[in-house]
């Protein structure tokens, strides 16, 4: 269960990585925002990986911090809020920390 959560934090992290790219020479803080998330989101799907408690806390720091950078990008760049995207991507990070919580409670 750990490899698996480590794959798919780092499928959440290829997205996150691909927002601080689409930004970074616009709005520097949040393609760090961005960042942030990703490098929590690797942390904890190695730290998963490895069957450690806080896998957990890591990959909800992630998740929470990617998924309020999105909703960032979406006001203040696009100008433009798509209300499904973003609950999309709030569901798949609330299904990857309770993938987490659960295998290693």
């Amino acid at each position: 269960m750990g490899w698996l959560l480590l794959v798919a934090s780092a499928v959440y992290a290829a997205v996150s990585t691909f927002g601080a790219w689409t930004v970074v020479r616009r709005r520097r803080a949040l393609a760090f925002t961005f960042l942030a998330s990703a490098a929590l989101l690797m942390v904890g799907g190695v730290a998963a990986a490895y069957r450690l408690v806080e896998s957990s806390a890591l990959l909800a720091a992630g998740a929470a911090i990617g998924s309020a950078a999105s909703l960032w990008n979406a006001r203040q760049v696009l100008r433009r809020v798509v209300v499904r995207n973003h609950l999309a991507r709030a569901l798949a990070g609330a299904a990857l920390i309770a993938a987490a919580y659960l295998a290693f409670r």
